[in-house]
């Protein structure tokens, strides 16, 4: 049904290669003229694909045509080296960013008003309904319809489409909502589950007249956590599998009764022909099942078909049997397909992803624009434009086209392109974060490709980092692990050695982030391989081996050795790298400083101290917030154990406020631990306000502990402190807390650590 016969691949590769001489007309040659050189550099492709066979059918002899056949893709390759040497990508326009509002109202809807009438009643009675139909039935024009009549300003609008890229699995429910955040302005990076949005939707809608809806929802568990608000609607619209809960009545969407069903068939027909031979409209709706999409999709087939007799139709349909009437109805739509759409819609139903957007398409294509081609694929209903500009083959055709290897290649650069162009203007470029809230699932969805094709792995790795940006201005450190973990192994089976090491390394980097040194320890082991010689290491792996041996041991000579390698490998003048240095000598310090009592001590942290303000101020000096931020959080830390509490105080403050500035929750976090546990030791110290201060720990650790990851140091301090003071909590929090520890399970300990385990073993007692 969807082959193309060369005479189509033919029209197909001429059509393709005016649109791009078309495109490229003004940068080529003396007043625009193609020159025969610059031909070459515009048909790479073609001529790696079409050389031979074209040699072959004109020269007498097959041997004749090997140095050519050797030389063709040989000159063409240096001709585009050159002219990429001179070019440079230009950055794509950026996307609309914002709340997106309601799709447009189908009109009219017909056969569906007591339905919209039921959905609109039930929104004034509770505030949340469900409307739930299989897939072709029309659930989301009733639901939009609905949602209009509650909402009819846009300002009061919010929409959200959860259907994702992945072809075989629905969206999970935490990735809906932090969907469902985002078009709520809220930042969903602060949430590890699902029910962790509930109070933030809440927030959001709260008395404040708005209409929220959830589209395309598959299963009853990606919107479960979804709460009812006062003041506001809320509607989701989908299959809706599973059993929803008893306070739930769904508005049901079926088929449509056979009289609605012809009236819009005729509707769409838009000719004599119904008028004609109303006999006919009935059999063809019944082999549309009375489904709005295929009824719809024969209709707009009929009216591109004036000729065509429904009575002949009708009998060829009753010559055939019922499974494949359907079918019948679906092929003639692919029929009378121009070139480009057919090839498009052909590299659509073939991709491992379920949707990209329009440049995306164009880039399958190898054109500059293929909106002429998805148009004519949607006026036949063969795809649907979700969320705007993006391009999904409907359902039915999903299984239709075939894998392209060179289309896929052009379609990885082109996102690599994309995602690197937005990455670097990340936060704070317009439409930056919205491109990526649009295409991180998809560019995660590149990376996981079961059989990546060869020579993409550079541009996977451009895709990776790019990811690794967004994911951790998100904090969505869950996503940023498995994006790595992706990436190393696409890198693996190509055999690329660099890429592999930059995702081991960013693994084993994410790792000790959270908390779990001996995880980050086998990733950095990995990287190391990959690296080769020690001397061949980035300084990236050097800084890395030191936090492991720091965070996992009190190998202090070894830590001293592996920055001062750091610090060599550093590129001159890199006064961030310098400054993280610093952090690291000062953090060591403070570490060989710990079992130490009285003046040899306090040495040590005077030295932690002065070697973190140097710190302080080469990250100053290179506007680096987040360096900066973590020479504050230890200079809190030397000037606590220096017996200064004020000076601890305000630079754990300025660290809080310098990470809440560069969006790093966890650091924020751990900032707020450290405060706890100061308030903590002056309430041991000063019983008389032992009760107040105690508060204000708890009033801490209670705003950091969500931030925190499962495990980790961090997260057992705050944890034994919670213990200490939420009494009624204790056994709660020191389950918790021992369980943070786990990393270190049969492993040699810090001596932080095996002093948080002891007192959160004691606590049993």
């Amino acid at each position: 049904m969807t082959g193309m016969s060369r005479r189509e691949r033919l029209r197909f590769w001429l059509d393709r290669t005016y649109r791009q001489a078309r495109a490229h007309l003004p940068e080529l040659g003396l007043s625009g003229l193609v020159t025969a050189g610059e031909l070459v550099v515009l048909l790479q492709d073609e001529l790696r694909q079409h050389a031979m066979d074209a040699l072959l059918a004109v020269l007498p002899h097959p041997l004749l045509a090997l140095p050519l056949a050797l030389l063709v893709p040989v000159l063409a390759g240096l001709g585009v080296h050159a002219t990429r040497g001179r070019a440079r990508p230009e950055a794509p326009p950026p996307p609309v960013g914002g709340h997106a509002p309601l799709p447009e109202r189908v009109e009219p809807l017909i056969g569906r008003a007591d339905k919209v009438r039921e959905a609109v009643e039930r929104a004034h009675e509770g505030g949340f309904v469900v409307v739930q139909g299989a897939t072709g039935a029309g659930t989301s024009a009733l639901a939009v319809q609905a949602a209009w009549e509650l909402a009819p300003e846009e300002s009061r609008q919010r929409y959200v489409d959860v259907r994702g890229p992945d072809r075989d699995q629905p969206e999970p429910p935490l990735s809906v909502a932090q969907r469902v955040l985002r078009a709520l302005g809220r930042r969903p990076g602060s949430i590890l589950d699902p029910m962790d949005a509930a109070p933030l939707v809440a927030e959001a809608l709260t008395r404040k007249r708005r209409v929220l809806l959830v589209d395309n929802v598959s299963h009853w568990g990606q919107v479960s956590w979804l709460p009812r608000v006062p003041g506001s609607y809320v509607l989701v619209a989908g299959e809706l599998t599973g059993e929803p809960p008893q306070h739930v009545k769904p508005v049901q969407v079926g088929p449509l009764s056979p009289g609605d069903a012809e009236t819009l068939l005729a509707a769409h027909i838009r000719d004599g022909r119904a008028e004609r031979e109303p006999q006919a409209l009935r059999p063809l709706a019944e082999a549309c099942v009375c489904g709005p999409a295929e009824i719809v999709r024969l209709g707009r087939w009929l009216a591109r078909n004036p000729g065509v007799p429904l009575a002949a139709l009708v009998d060829d349909l009753n010559r055939l049997p019922v499974p494949e009437k359907l079918g019948f109805v679906l092929q003639h739509s692919v029929q009378g397909l121009g070139p480009a759409a057919k090839r498009l819609f052909v590299l659509l139903a073939g991709l491992p992803i379920a949707e990209v957007d329009h440049r995306a398409a164009a880039a399958l294509l190898g054109v500059p624009a293929a909106d002429d081609a998805i148009g004519e694929l949607a006026e036949r209903g063969l795809v649907e434009n979700v969320r705007m500009t993006r391009v999904r083959v409907t359902g039915a055709f999903r299984d239709s086209g075939a894998a392209d290897v060179t289309a896929w290649r052009r379609l990885v650069e082109h996102f690599a392109v994309q995602a690197g162009t937005y990455a670097a203007g990340l936060p704070d470029a317009p439409g930056a974060a919205a491109w990526f809230a649009a295409e991180d699932r998809v560019l995660l969805q590149v990376l996981a490709r079961e059989q990546p094709v060869r020579k993409t792995a550079r541009a996977l790795g451009r895709i990776g980092e790019a990811l690794e940006t967004w994911f951790a201005l998100e904090q969505r450190h869950e996503d940023r692990l498995r994006a790595a973990d992706l990436l190393a192994r696409a890198a693996g089976e190509l055999r690329d050695e660099r890429v592999l090491a930059a995702a081991e390394l960013r693994q084993a980097t994410i790792l000790l982030t959270l908390g779990d040194p001996e995880r980050a320890r086998r990733h950095f082991n990995r990287a190391a391989a990959a690296s080769g010689k020690v001397e061949a290491w980035p300084p990236e792996l050097h800084l890395a081996h030191a936090t492991i041996l720091l965070a996992s041991g009190d190998e202090y000579t070894a830590v001293e050795s592996a920055l001062v390698q750091y610090g060599q490998a550093l590129p001159h003048g890199d006064l961030t790298g310098h400054a993280i240095r610093l952090i690291h000598v000062g953090a060591l310090h403070m570490r060989r400083a710990q079992p130490l009592d009285g003046g040899q001590a306090r040495r040590l942290y005077a030295d932690a101290r002065a070697v973190l303000y140097e710190a302080q101020d080469l990250a100053a000096r290179s506007g680096d917030e987040r360096a900066r931020a973590h020479a504050e959080e230890l200079l809190g830390l030397a000037h606590w154990h220096l017996d200064h509490p004020f000076e601890a105080e305000e630079h754990w403050k300025e660290s809080e406020r310098l990470y809440r500035r560069s969006a790093d929750d966890l650091g924020r976090a751990r900032c707020q631990v450290q405060r706890a546990t100061a308030r903590v030791a002056e309430a041991a110290a000063a019983p008389e306000r032992a009760a107040e201060l105690e508060r204000e720990a708890a009033a801490l650790l209670r705003e950091a502990e969500p931030r925190l990851p499962q495990v980790g140091l961090t997260s057992a301090l705050a944890r034994l402190h919670l213990a200490g003071v939420c009494r009624e909590e204790a056994a709660e929090h020191r389950e918790a807390g021992l369980a943070a520890l786990a990393p270190w399970d049969g492993i040699a300990e810090p001596r932080q650590v095996a002093e948080i385990r002891e007192r959160l073993e004691a606590l049993k007692t």
